[in-house]
């Protein structure tokens, strides 16, 4: 991989410097144009998010057409279209960063506080090539957006000051007894420089269901970065960001395992020059490192009875990704760049047999992944009305398990090494992958006039395995029910190859602003896990038959997203939101697991210039598509659940909130929420009961 990065970025370097056009722009934005349903742009965080989101998954839900995967209080997964994890491309201000845990139980998401954020950036499908490989089901960018501060001229005596800028706030919710904590304090230095503080400090008990179940939901985290920069005398922009984020007993009654802590430190550097260099007229230069150090086990937040017979089990594991973007302009229309990264992620199995801890296998065995990607966007206006924007990118991927034949020991049987398994199941051992991937996408729009447009596309997308497809080794005890718990990566596993035709328009019709899509994504080579079950009826083997396992398939996933909004006065408004996701296997002829039913919401709005009002009403359709051989816990019931919210500014710089979720104490679960591993009572686990939160934040 090295000698590709280094042939091809000088072939691309000479490519850009040779054919750049030298016309000065003062635009150091390097975007896509925005497509109606397709992209949220710069979406401002506090105008989303209408109760208090517990982390960026929960933030999400509040768009229409995101959904999410509950296995506790935190850590939200987000679903796009059918599409969640490494489907999906986030990005925290411009670092990829890649949670520590094959179970999925951290997300990227869940390192926003999005108190600490200030706008995010959502795109559904294959709409761009900007932002990285894979990313079939779009991608979500959570930004925080710095300046430095004006000068203000003085009431008194003339002359002009430069004031720092606060923000500080406190939210709660009564049911988890959850608050949080928030400041976020810039401090002038200048005309061109800037210096920001911002950080949060989260703490939740366990939440009460309906009816009045417990579940382990319990978190507490903690967040701070610093930001400083400053502009040049031409308008460019210098910038440095450090994260750091630790999450300590976050519980999850849908795992068998919880959080113990779980420590991220994130570095970014980002140059954006307003002025020709390199041979591009404009161009954003960016490098980024993210650290994460991760410990779970099933015995420091749970008791005894909670653990019930399982053995103590703990897995350390950490996820590091270094990597970095150039991406330039030629003329007003075009857009180049170059993109790199490399995660390793790894992880050991331990558990305590007769009293003794022991080193089962490596969970990841020292798994490395190398992306090299070169593509290119651009616009061409058609009609004085109508764009063709398209894009290509090709990239370059190496995995390989570095790990996957060392012996974590020989005290006990369980002692295993990766490739043993590998072998075992699939007949191979592992060994160095390479991909390489061609994604590109076409999309025509064209302006009506009056606010309307429509636009329709068509996208190739290739996502290459991640870390748990090819390379997981998670083992069990050899007995009954335990073999199912058994999960091992194939080795051998193909890209996936995602075709898509998208239809969107947004206008007004008969006084209604309609806002909608629809979508179908024909998919070669899926990646679905399955057991080898022999048994007609989906019961488990109780054998090495029930061991989770990878294998490629042919899959469709098609549906729509609706918004209709009716202004019934100046200040109050009516808002329905519909968004439904169809899966299909199409080798096995089944539902793919995990997929929405027709949900949505309706809200009726009142706002004025310092208060609103609104009453929420959030529903889901019965789901009888599913796939209960791996993931799906069942058939899902249909829900209806209902909210209010007040919101006042009595002054420019006080926001007030207050609400209550659920307000009939309804108990219900999403059909993505997983099975509750800990009480039998409940089938999945339960969302939230009853719950007053509100929230105050001085911004002065």
């Amino acid at each position: 991989m090295k000698t590709y990065i280094k042939i091809l970025s000088s072939f691309f370097l000479l490519f850009v410097i040779n054919v750049a056009n030298t016309e000065e722009l003062t635009d150091i934005k390097i975007t896509t144009p925005v497509i109606d349903n397709a992209i949220i742009k710069n979406e401002a965080i506090e105008s989303i998010n209408t109760k208090n989101a517990i982390d960026g998954g929960d933030l999400l839900q509040n768009i229409n057409g995101i959904n999410t995967i509950r296995r506790g209080g935190h850590g939200l997964d987000a679903v796009i279209r059918g599409q969640s994890d490494q489907r999906l491309t986030t990005l925290l201000d411009g670092a990829m960063v890649y949670g520590a845990c094959s179970s999925k139980m951290d997300p990227a998401s869940t390192y926003v506080n999005i108190e600490n954020y200030d706008t995010i950036t959502v795109i559904k499908g294959a709409q761009s090539v900007m932002f990285g490989a894979g990313g079939s089901g779009g991608v979500v960018s959570f930004d925080r957006v710095t300046e430095p501060l004006p000068f203000v001229t003085k009431n008194k005596g003339g002359g002009t000051y430069q004031p720092n800028k606060y923000k500080f706030g406190q939210t709660f919710d009564s049911n988890s007894e959850a608050m949080t904590t928030i400041g976020d304090v810039q401090i002038g230095l200048g005309d061109k420089t800037f210096l920001r503080f911002n950080g949060s400090y989260s703490d939740a008990n366990d939440y009460e269901t309906g009816t009045g179940i417990k579940p382990k939901t319990g978190f507490r985290t903690h967040d701070y970065a610093i930001v400083y920069g400053w502009r040049t005398d031409n308008n460019s922009k210098v910038e440095f960001v450090y994260d750091n984020n630790s999450q300590e007993n976050v519980e999850y009654a849908g795992l068998l395992m919880d959080i113990v802590y779980s420590y991220t430190d994130i570095y970014n550097f980002k140059y954006h020059s307003a002025v020709p260099m390199l041979g591009l007229d404009t161009l954003n230069f960016e490098l980024y490192q993210s650290d994460m150090d991760h410990l779970m086990d099933n015995y420091t937040a749970r008791s005894t009875s909670e653990r019930g017979s399982e053995m103590k089990m703990k897995t350390p594991a950490a996820s590091d990704t270094y990597g970095g973007r150039l991406i330039g302009t030629l003329g007003k229309d075009m857009r180049v760049g170059i993109d790199y990264e490399k995660n390793r992620r790894d992880a050991e199995q331990n558990m305590m047999i007769s009293g003794t801890n022991y080193h089962l296998t490596y969970l990841w065995p020292g798994v490395e992944i190398e992306k090299l990607g070169l593509f290119m966007e651009k616009d061409k206006n058609i009609s004085p009305s109508g764009i063709l924007t398209y894009g290509l990118r090709y990239d370059m991927i190496e995995a390989d398990a570095t790990m996957a034949a060392d012996d974590p020991g020989s005290d006990h049987a369980l002692q295993v090494t990766a490739n043993s398994l590998f072998t075992t199941y699939y007949g191979v051992n592992a060994s160095k992958r390479d991909f390489d991937n061609l994604s590109g996408f076409i999309r025509y729009s064209k302006s009506l006039g009056n606010d309307s447009r429509y636009y329709y596309s068509f996208s190739r997308s290739a996502r290459s395995p991640d870390a748990t497809e090819l390379f997981n080794t998670k083992t069990s005890m050899a007995m009954a029910a335990k073999y199912q718990r058994r999960h091992i990566g194939n080795p051998t596993i193909k890209t996936e190859k995602h075709n898509a035709f998208e239809f969107g328009y947004k206008g007004n019709i008969y006084n209604i602003d309609l806002d909608g899509s629809v979508y179908m994504n024909n998919v070669s080579d899926y990646i679905t896990p399955y057991r080898v079950s022999t048994n007609s009826d989906e019961t488990l083997d109780s054998d090495t038959n029930d061991t989770r396992l990878y294998k490629n398939i042919n899959a469709r996933l098609w549906g729509y997203e609706l918004s209709l909004k009716k202004a019934l006065s100046p200040n109050f408004a009516a808002i329905l939101n519909l968004n439904y996701t169809r899966g299909d296997d199409r080798t096995q002829n089944r539902p793919l697991a995990q997929i929405t039913p027709l949900t949505g919401d309706f809200t009726l709005d009142y706002t004025t210039t310092t208060t609103n009002y609104g009453l929420r009403v959030r529903f889901a359709d019965t789901q009888d598509n599913v796939d209960t051989r791996v993931i799906d816990v069942g058939k899902t019931p249909g829900y209806t659940v209902y909210d209010v919210y007040v919101g006042f500014e009595p002054t420019p710089d006080v926001r007030l909130a207050i609400g209550m979720s659920n307000i009939t104490d309804k108990r219900y679960a999403t059909h993505l929420n997983v099975a509750n591993q800990i009480d039998s009572t409940a089938a999945r686990v339960d969302e939230a009961g009853r719950s007053i939160w509100g929230s105050l934040i001085l911004d002065f």
